[in-house]
């Protein structure tokens, strides 16, 4: 039977266990002891606390070896408490402070996205032993009963939209626009390493959907791509879906339903724009922004404030990197490699 299949059973058998330790602790065990003058006494002991129960589902790994599952100890990460970080297509985002002190972030898969178990645990192996430095690494990866998680490194300053769109004094950070050049680089980068491996198939990889929260900087401000799998465990329609203003126009009319790396160029042009001008995709147009602008002939109020009001010639560049992969027709864009290699230059 699938993991999946066995969720409703390990519900229903934790549900029973802790009923049963309930009336357990509600019992109080009774001893009778003789004294030396013959008397009887009744002796009542301490009740065993609901807190000091703890229950255990069945656990298996799916990446990381027996070793590293005695390190991290599924059944404590899957039960202590957690910090919620966010919700993505794959699924909920947690932080989590082991008992050593080491902070590390879980996703939970989304619920009725494990239609295939052993595809879930195929992809995952997969991509986890892929190790790259502009690549955010999968460390470890279980089933709990009945339910699966991802392990990934925790990186301080969080994801690049964070740092974008944050409230001030919350986790806002006004990147100038070296640092932003610097993420564009090394968000280029992952995308162009993913294109150049092919699944065991020999099909070239992709990425799906390039997006500011799927970016992560490091506390020197070099970044690394994170939720690469996602494309290989949830259905194309979700993501194009759940990622409005992010997608290539092939994908959003349905004309072409399957992502491909010319598709990743349009959705990484669109990051490039959200670099630049500090605007949110989801709520803005950037590409239709864009052409608006190219038509009247003037950048003037296209780049993000904070970064001050001067356009330098570096910006303007990289705008045309992002015209570049906006292109209406995927032949017309640039490859990765190319990209990388004109925001070198730029």
């Amino acid at each position: 039977m699938k993991p999946v299949g066995l969720a409703f059973i390990y519900t229903a058998l934790t549900l029973a266990l802790v009923v049963a330790f309930t009336v357990l602790i509600c019992i109080r065990a009774i001893k009778k002891k003789k004294s030396s003058d013959g008397k009887v006494t009744t002796i009542t002991t301490t009740p065993i606390s609901l807190l000091e129960v703890k229950v255990t589902l069945p656990m298996k790994v799916i990446f990381g070896g027996i070793k590293v599952a005695e390190k991290f100890d599924p059944p404590e990460i899957a039960q202590i408490p957690k910090t919620r970080l966010g919700e993505g297509t794959l699924g909920t985002l947690f932080k989590v402070v082991l008992q050593c002190g080491s902070i590390i972030t879980i996703r939970k898969i989304r619920e009725g996205l494990i239609m295939n178990a052993s595809g879930l645990e195929l992809w995952i192996n997969f991509f986890g032993g892929m190790k790259d430095d502009w690549l955010l690494p999968i460390l470890f990866s279980f089933w709990y009963g009945g339910e699966a998680f991802i392990l990934y490194e925790y990186l301080i300053l969080g994801s690049l939209e964070e740092l974008l769109h944050g409230s001030e004094g919350v986790q806002f950070t006004p990147l100038n626009w070296e640092i932003r050049k610097k993420i564009a680089l090394y968000a280029a980068q992952a995308v162009a390493l993913i294109h150049s491996r092919v699944t065991k198939n020999g099909e070239p990889l992709i990425c799906g959907v390039i997006k500011a929260s799927n970016i992560l900087i490091r506390v020197d401000f070099s970044a690394c791509l994170s939720s690469y799998e996602t494309p290989y465990l949830v259905p194309p329609e979700m993501i194009i879906k759940r990622n409005p203003g992010r997608v290539a126009p092939e994908l959003k009319y349905h004309y072409q339903k399957t992502f491909t790396q010319k598709s990743d160029v349009y959705s990484f042009g669109i990051l490039l724009l959200e670099l630049i001008t500090g605007q949110r995709p989801s709520t803005t147009n950037l590409s239709a922004y864009l052409r608006e602008k190219k038509i009247k002939g003037t950048l003037d109020n296209l780049c993000d404030t904070k970064m001050g009001s001067e356009v330098n010639e570096s910006m303007v560049e990289m705008i045309e990197i992002a015209w570049s992969c906006l292109s209406c027709k995927p032949r017309d864009r640039p490859s990765m490699d190319d990209v990388v290699h004109m925001i070198q230059v730029s």
